[in-house]
């Protein structure tokens, strides 16, 4: 098994060419993306906004859009070789998720150690496209699923509702310091509204597509156990250059929660919904295993946009 072999070993060789390509590819335009963004947040919108969900003719519109998408997401890892058997799959994907924590090493050193607090606070900002729906996606990973897969997806669930409690809900602690960030920047003379790249959307696009379609169900399981695995390295490094620049604890009590949350998660993820669901056949197995390797390819791209765009000096 060669793992991520293919993919950069550090976001540097992919930034410049990250953001050339977006400019290029029609797949990988920002007004494509920024389409599909509203499309899956138009079904993801509260009960009053039901008028606002598209007609079955849109939803057809957006299923030509993905499975264009798809396609391009799976031949730019179609050369990643896959575990051939049930009994590779955990050391294939602790493979991946060490290469992707390896690949995002630098970003993660630069908001530990450099970042200034409005870079910082551009990087919140934009996560937002993700964070700010992950308890809806968690939730759409519980459908179809029973008995102990079923269970540890819940209680994954329960944690994002703060365990019932409304002030530790965790998209209600993300919005905390969002809002916070955002003033920041506001005084700055900064708008954050400006802040507009094709990665920032098919980084959540590529989430809420494998949700919203229960056809790629086994693909959101394997993108949110790799995501989960990799995400506490990120938090951290969030919480010490926060930290560093003096901002409030409770402004950083979501980046802090989840320091330890996502690694138990991880960890959970993996021997208790991944492994169980990948003995049941090849073809399920082959599926969660392309959601793993798509999710690593968005993910290391992305942050390689963030790097090129937001870390290059501007927001000294």
């Amino acid at each position: 098994m060669r793992g991520l072999a293919s993919l950069p070993d550090s976001l540097t060789d992919l930034a410049g060419a990250t953001v050339a390509k977006a400019d290029h590819d029609p797949l990988e335009s920002l007004e494509l993306h920024q389409r599909l963004h509203r499309h899956y947040t138009s079904m993801l919108a509260e009960p009053e906004h039901f008028s606002a969900v598209p007609t079955p003719q849109r939803v057809q519109e957006i299923h030509e859009i993905e499975r264009s998408w798809i396609e391009l997401l799976d031949a730019r890892t179609a050369d990643l070789e896959l575990p051939s058997s049930s009994a590779q799959f955990k050391e294939w994907y602790l493979d991946q998720a060490v290469r992707h924590t390896a690949a995002t090493s630098g970003f993660s050193e630069y908001l530990t150690h450099q970042a200034s607090l409005p870079e910082i606070a551009m990087f919140i900002v934009v996560e937002e496209k993700v964070d700010s729906r992950f308890d809806d996606l968690m939730a759409l990973a519980q459908l179809g699923t029973s008995g102990q897969v079923k269970l540890i997806i819940g209680e994954n669930y329960w944690d994002e509702m703060g365990h019932g409690n409304k002030r530790f809900v965790h998209t209600t602690m993300f919005n905390t310091s969002v809002t916070w960030m955002r003033e920041k920047l506001q005084a700055q003379g900064i708008d954050s509204n400006l802040i507009d790249f094709y990665e920032m959307y098919a980084n959540a696009n590529q989430l809420l597509m494998y949700g919203l379609s229960r056809r790629h169900a086994p693909r959101l399981l394997g993108a949110l156990g790799v995501l989960e695995h990799t995400a506490s390295q990120r938090f951290q490094a969030m919480v010490d250059g926060c930290t560093r620049h003096g901002v409030p604890p409770e402004v950083i009590d979501y980046q802090f929660m989840h320091v330890g949350v996502d690694h138990n998660h991880g960890a959970q993820w993996l021997e208790h919904v991944l492994l169980p669901l990948i003995q049941r056949s090849p073809r399920l197995m082959e599926e969660v295993c392309r959601g793993v390797l798509t999710r690593c390819d968005v993910a290391i791209r992305y942050y390689a946009a963030v790097k090129a765009r937001l870390f290059s000096g501007e927001y000294r």
